[in-house]
């Protein structure tokens, strides 16, 4: 089952699932429950151990996404502070506009790295910054995050 659930198909199918509600304003309860339930889900199957550097936060991160699509999630850089990644799946979300949306979807993942010990914030939304990637960044929770501006605020 486990290897069924971690398939680069189904998590693209669960994507697509879930960027359907949360794009319907009047879902938002049933999409942070079913965001933090698919975290809760991988973190349960992955039980990940917590990471303590920036480094160590990007490759948990990454650890997260499924095997045969590990590729699409690359660690563009890492600094003192931050790992920089992005996400290349091609997202439902994709040239709609729809900024807000994706922040509902990417609870996900925020919920992935706040396990770890991480925040994650997305700086470029291929929603609608017209690149076919998003940019993320992660960082440990002791170091903040307010001199980066998530893509849903610009």
């Amino acid at each position: 089952m486990k290897k069924f659930l971690e398939r680069q198909a189904v998590f693209s199918l669960v994507l697509k699932c879930i960027a359907f509600v949360g794009r319907r304003p009047y879902l938002d309860g049933l999409t942070r429950r079913l965001t933090r339930s698919s975290a809760h889900l991988n973190l349960s199957l992955n039980k990940p151990a917590p990471a303590h550097s920036p480094q160590e936060l990007g490759e948990r991160w990454q650890a997260f996404m499924p095997p045969d699509g590990r590729d699409l999630f690359p660690i563009k850089s890492v600094d003192d502070k931050t790992a920089y990644t992005e996400i290349h799946v091609h997202c439902p979300l994709r040239g709609t506009g729809d900024v807000q949306a994706c922040y509902k979807l990417m609870n996900y993942d925020r919920t992935l790295m706040e396990k770890v010990g991480g925040e994650l914030v997305v700086l470029e939304s291929q929603s609608n910054s017209g690149k076919s990637y998003c940019s993320i960044a992660i960082r440990p929770k002791s170091m903040g995050t307010s001199d980066l501006t998530p893509a849903h605020l610009k």
